[in-house]
């Protein structure tokens, strides 16, 4: 008989072997002449064979599971409020837990379009002497490199940066180009869908200008045109022939959108290119890097000027993703929701414990008619799954819940394409697997405390108040509010000081007024604006014109916005023989209008390209107890120096640092008449809301150029804000986290104390009746509560103190052992320990001395 047969239809089978013994019985009696009883007789007892055949029929240890399932849903279904609790508990632990889960593997389960990513390495210049990490090498040394490596099945490389391509009549737009070595594509073991990809002939000099596209930008611009092939698009005004269209997902080397082959550039000391290739079959890194490093070697001697103290070492190509340096964040987010799961389990296993002192009767009943410890300590572990398997469906809903609120909140941080925050069926066998587990680490310690009974008599003797809630007991559920305080601790210190970075970052100042300031971003393309002169024409063009719309109050241009970097440049002070590299902003005098910003001493710039402007910090630092006003130094890139630079006025720091976003850096402020870049913001003051005027903009740029876009057209609060937003994100998430886990706390250490006020009923009427007041019923009942609060307390600072020190790197102005934090949430856990033991204490304060005692 089939195995689902006999397992999904096992009432017909009772009833076909009840008639198969019914006919065995009257064939008996016909035999002895018509006598059922002696038939009866003979055959046996037929229940007991019965039983018997149906054992060997059927699969008597599913069907002892199945009744155990059964049973426990009844006996949870009898007590709704617990039950309640119990599943609400683990359904935040389980839902928060599966939904970091899916975060985590989203952000770091890295694609990128490559088959097999971990055989595709990074390779990186390393400083023998500073041990610092390049991001580039310069097109001389790849070169070198692809001929001379072995342990690489090619080597290859490729320059990231904004493009602008145009189509017919169609709006110019911003995409993201990856100029690459023609064998990229092969070294990726990426083919084109339609067409072909680079060979060797497209990155000869001279060569047609060619042009791969991204398959989302073959779909959304040019409507998954089949016959895109030899049609020829602008890219940065270079036209450009359409060779090939990649699969979709394919976007390496990061989220290309384009790919055009690379201009070589035989300067050794420009470094532009990111170098990146494959292990060979046998390869292996550690042979890989040995190779790499004597090639670099046999560089520093061949060319001691540029790349002397120079080696070079493999690293995973995704450390070049921008999520990869999230890790510290991303681990400490599974680890705080580890912790909130523990501690839902800490509380129902608590509550396990309360419910089983009232169940050790009925275990002795079930003991004294046959059931063995393992099938009485099995039944109770089942109630504790079927909890947490109730948990884990409703955690299902949280989880979703929860992956919804942060896809909100990295979008808005330019969520990458790869990241994948669905639930797939990883996520549901990681939510399965910890829904079991949570049952089975709740259930346990409850489940063999109440086996620790010593004989059932005695159980039953004293109306089930046995040894199981005595002392041991007692010890084991402080123990748990002890671990859970001490998680509740780490939670809450990595959340207050998140909340304090968030806190410091938004209060800094800026320097600037950031009110009605809109910016938007232009990338010149250098095959039409090659020559300084040009850039200036269109820089004046752009201004008239922005100045020229209605509501516009004042208009500039700048090389970086606040909290946006600067660029640097070789420069040298008066006064010094060597050159330094020094910050500056680039900028036009009206750049100072704009932003508000006031000199401190001496004045601002006018039009001579002669002069310049210093912040305070700059001017504290080359010049101390001097006057700024009036030095001299000139920039020093380039095969001539430049003419010396006179200081002109000093201004207030301005917020400009990128990464240590409260650290302010010395810089100067440079006219763009002196260093026309290529890539400029637009900033204008405005007189109404900001975002109004961005198709006025666009248009009165495209009366400049039709064929130049304009990208990241927003209000400079926006751009702060989004700059600011992942402190906040990861702070809300650690804020959440540890608001759960306090109010699971809470509940735990509420319940320990409400159900010891109710075991110690007797004790409790004991003490009043022999005169105690209810301020002492009090103090008995908030220190019972408070003693493994404050053990918790002593235990979790210290470790909170050890663990916040991996949150470094992610805290802003504010250090990991804040003592604001920690006194904050030493305050935090004594209140939240306070509420808990109130409303027990009060209760133990209204025993009726009679009721309680009545029973002796």
């Amino acid at each position: 008989m089939k195995f689902w047969k006999k397992l999904l239809h096992r009432r017909r089978l009772r009833r076909d072997l009840a008639d198969e013994l019914r006919f065995h019985v009257e064939m008996k009696a016909q035999a002895l002449g018509d006598q059922p009883q002696a038939a009866r007789r003979q055959f046996g007892n037929p229940t007991a064979i019965q039983e018997v055949l149906h054992d060997m029929w059927t699969f008597p240890s599913i069907e002892s599971w199945w009744r155990d399932i059964r049973y426990a849903v009844r006996s949870l279904a009898s007590a709704p409020g617990f039950s309640l609790v119990a599943v609400v508990a683990l359904a935040l632990g389980i839902g928060a837990d599966t939904a970091i889960f899916t975060i985590v593997k989203g952000a770091f389960t890295w694609n990128l379009g490559l088959d097999h990513i971990e055989r595709i390495m990074w390779i990186t210049t390393v400083n023998a002497d500073a041990h610092t990490f390049d991001w580039a090498v310069s097109y001389p040394d790849f070169r070198d490199f692809r001929s001379r490596v072995k342990s690489l099945e090619g080597v290859a490389a490729y320059r990231f940066s904004p493009s602008n391509i145009s189509y017919e009549n169609g709006l110019p737009e911003q995409r993201w180009n990856a100029q690459v070595s023609a064998n990229s594509f092969a070294v990726s073991e990426n083919k084109a869908s339609l067409g072909r990809v680079f060979v060797d002939a497209d990155e000869a000099p001279g060569a047609p200008p060619v042009v791969v596209i991204g398959h989302h930008v073959w779909r959304d611009r040019f409507g998954s045109d089949e016959g895109i092939i030899g049609k020829v698009i602008r890219v940065d005004e270079i036209p450009r022939t359409v060779v090939g269209v990649m699969p979709r997902d394919r976007r390496f080397p990061e989220e290309t959108d384009i790919w055009t082959p690379i201009t070589a550039s035989e300067k050794r000391n420009e470094h532009n290119l990111v170098m990146f290739g494959r292990l060979a079959g046998n390869g292996t890194t550690a042979t890989a890097n040995a190779e790499l490093q004597t090639i670099a070697a046999s560089l520093a001697a061949e060319y001691p000027a540029t790349n002397k103290e120079m080696s070079a070492a493999l690293r995973p190509i995704v450390e070049i993703t921008a999520a990869y340096g999230l890790r510290p964040l991303f681990a400490l987010l599974f680890a705080a929701v580890g912790f909130v799961l523990l501690i839902a389990c800490a509380d129902v296993a608590n509550m396990l414990l309360a419910r089983g002192a009232g169940r050790t009767r009925e275990m002795a009943i079930r003991a004294s008619i046959g059931a063995g410890r393992a099938r009485i300590f099995r039944q109770l572990l089942v109630e504790s799954v079927v909890l947490s398997a109730v948990g884990g469906v409703l955690g299902w809903l949280v989880a979703l819940g929860g992956i919804k609120w942060f896809d909100v909140g990295v979008t808005a941080l330019n969520k990458p394409i790869w990241m994948d925050l669905s639930i797939d069926r990883w996520a549901f066998a990681y939510m399965a697997a910890i829904s079991i587990g949570a049952g089975l680490i709740s259930g346990l310690a409850p489940a063999w405390r109440l086996m620790a009974q010593t004989g059932v008599s005695s159980i039953l003797k004293d109306g089930g108040h046995g040894s199981v809630s005595g002392r041991a007991t007692s010890r084991l559920t402080s123990a748990l509010v002890v671990f859970q305080m001490m998680l509740c601790v780490v939670l809450l210190a990595a959340s207050g000081l998140m909340i304090r970075s968030a806190n410091q970052l938004y209060s800094a100042p800026v320097g600037v007024t950031t009110a009605n300031i809109l910016t938007s971003g232009v990338n010149l393309p250098r095959a039409k604006y090659s020559q300084p002169g040009d850039r200036l024409e269109f820089q004046r063009a752009a201004l008239s014109q922005t100045a020229a719309l209605p509501g516009v109050a004042a208009a500039a241009v700048t090389s970086n916005l606040p909290l946006g970097g600067w660029d640097t440049i070789e420069c040298q002070l008066q006064g010094e023989a060597v050159t330094k590299r020094l910050s500056a902003i680039v900028v036009t005098p009206s750049y100072f209008k704009v932003f508000e910003l006031k000199p401190i001493a001496g004045r601002l710039l006018a039009a001579d390209d002669s002069e310049i402007v210093v912040n305070h910090s700059f001017a504290g630092k080359y010049w101390p107890n001097e006057t700024a006003v009036g030095k001299h130094f000139r920039l020093a890139q380039g095969p001539e120096p430049g003419t010396w630079l006179t200081v002109v006025g000093v201004v207030p720091d301005v917020l400009q640092n990128t990464r240590d976003r409260l650290e302010i850096h010395p810089l100067f402020y440079l006219g763009y008449t002196r260093w026309p870049n290529a890539r400029i913001n637009l900033v204008a003051r405005t007189a109404v809301p900001p975002e109004t005027l961005v198709n006025p903009l666009r248009a009165a740029i495209q009366k400049i150029d039709s064929n130049l876009p304009i990208s990241r057209t927003v209000s400079l609060q926006s751009l702060l804000d989004s700059a600011r937003l992942e402190v906040t994100v990861f702070g809300s998430i650690c804020s959440v986290f540890a608001g759960i886990a306090l109010i699971l706390a809470t509940v735990g250490l509420y319940s320990v104390i409400a159900n010891s006020v109710s075991m110690r009923s007797q004790e409790i009427g004991l003490r009043m009746a022999m005169g105690g007041s209810p301020r002492d019923i009090l103090g008995l009942v908030f220190r019972q509560g408070m003693r493994p609060l404050l053990i918790g307390l002593l235990l979790g600072v210290p470790l909170a103190m050890v663990a916040m020190r991996a949150l470094t790197s992610s805290l802003v102005g504010v250090a990991p052992t804040d003592p604001i934090t920690f006194g904050g949430v030493i305050f935090v856990l004594l209140a939240a320990g306070a509420l808990g033991c109130v409303i027990p204490a009060r209760r133990a304060t209204r025993v009726d001395p009679v009721i309680a005692l009545r029973c002796q």
